[in-house]
């Protein structure tokens, strides 16, 4: 399979959206067997296509694209679940809540592979007798990386693809992480990312790749692989291990260094206000307990929460104390303390949750995910 297929798993019709499996990779046009549609191969390399004069004109070269495993639902669902269950949420959020249009946002990342080396060294527990002794151990492992690395940045972009700083910190970051280094997608098409005439589906926007491949690989790409390669040696280094120490070698395939290949990886987007002030909510497109937010805070809700976590936590150590200067009994009126600060402060926040609810029902009908809080 060449690297070029490598994200590759099926073709969709830009007109039925059935997957088309069999076909001429090396043919101008491919025709539909479903509806017999027939439109542009996108695996043919044609400067006049308008596939590629589409791809290179939105989303700066990009080649392939990840589809939304969640849909809007689903991401509906994350913010009415944040919004009633987050403790500091002002009791009338719902009341006051104005949300602008669900975007579908698309942002490039760079593809990077290569191969790594590790040697290392821990110590590891041994046994002796009642005793345990550490001894000095050491070991080596090699393999394959294949990460990403967000192709957009903020600061330089223009201002209609400018986000909120917290979502560009978000999307560096699911990079950096390599949330979604497993990932397959298909080749581009457009019919993929056009906006849709009807009002009330989200709209689309793709985010134009402004970062170079070279200068991303040398501040973040090595520093990435060295982590892959510390993580193998974790994964075989003894059980018990204590201070490894790794020496790490990375090779990255010279093809992906100034032409990296560039993935369009999905997330879904909206912004809402609250009293006339604005916040966000970002959340990736292919595993929905991955998000990031912003929301109003109540300063008397959450002046609570803190005093009763802070009493508890006082509380807690208080026991402690008393166990070790006096006896167990004694340590149970403390502990006794905690317990009832806690259940206390649960039935506070569970009597706000459900006003809520009931907030969150007359604006939005009566939800399944309020049924499931």
């Amino acid at each position: 399979m060449s690297r070029n297929e490598e994200f590759l798993k099926e073709l969709k019709c830009s007109g039925c959206g059935q997957s088309i499996t069999d076909f001429d990779r090396n043919a101008d046009t491919v025709t539909c067997p479903f509806c017999k549609k027939k439109f542009l191969n996108p695996f043919k390399n044609s400067e006049s296509s308008s596939e590629k004069e589409f791809y290179e004109r939105k989303s700066g070269n990009s080649t392939f694209i990840i589809p939304f495993k969640e849909d809007v639902e689903s991401f509906s669902d994350q913010i009415i679940s944040h919004l009633t269950t987050t403790s500091d949420v002002p009791l009338d959020i719902f009341n006051q809540l104005s949300f602008d249009r669900i975007e579908k946002l698309y942002v490039p990342y760079f593809t990077y592979q290569g191969n790594f080396y590790c040697s290392w060294n821990c110590e590891v527990p041994i046994k002796s007798g009642s005793n345990t002794e550490y001894r000095p151990h050491s070991g080596n492992t090699n393999g394959n990386f294949k990460i990403l690395i967000s192709a957009w940045g903020n600061a330089s972009d223009s201002e209609e693809n400018r986000l909120p700083s917290g979502i560009a910190q978000f999307i560096d970051n699911f990079a950096v992480n390599n949330e979604i280094g497993n990932q397959n997608g298909a080749v581009f098409e457009p019919s993929m990312v056009q906006n849709s005439d009807d009002q009330n589906e989200p709209k689309f926007k793709v985010l134009n790749a402004n970062q170079d491949s070279r200068s991303l690989w040398n501040s973040y790409g090595q520093t990435i692989a060295g982590r892959i390669a510390e993580n193998r040696a974790r994964e075989i280094a003894p059980e018990g291990f204590r201070k490894l120490k790794c020496s790490t070698s990375v090779e990255l395939d010279p093809r992906f260094l100034d032409k990296s290949e560039t993935v369009l990886v999905p997330f879904w987007f909206t912004q809402y206000s609250y009293c006339n002030q604005q916040f966000y909510f970002v959340s990736s497109g292919v595993n929905k307990n991955t998000n990031d937010w912003t929301h109003p805070v109540d300063p008397a809700l959450k002046t609570m929460d803190e005093r009763f976590g802070l009493g508890i936590g006082a509380s807690l150590i208080l026991s402690v104390i008393v166990f070790f200067a006096s006896s167990w009994a004694w340590a149970t009126i403390p502990l006794g303390l905690a317990l009832t600060l806690f259940i206390i402060n649960l039935n506070i926040d569970n009597k706000n949750k459900e006003q809520r609810k009931i907030a969150a029902r007359a604006v939005f009908g009566d939800q399944e995910i309020l049924n499931k809080l």
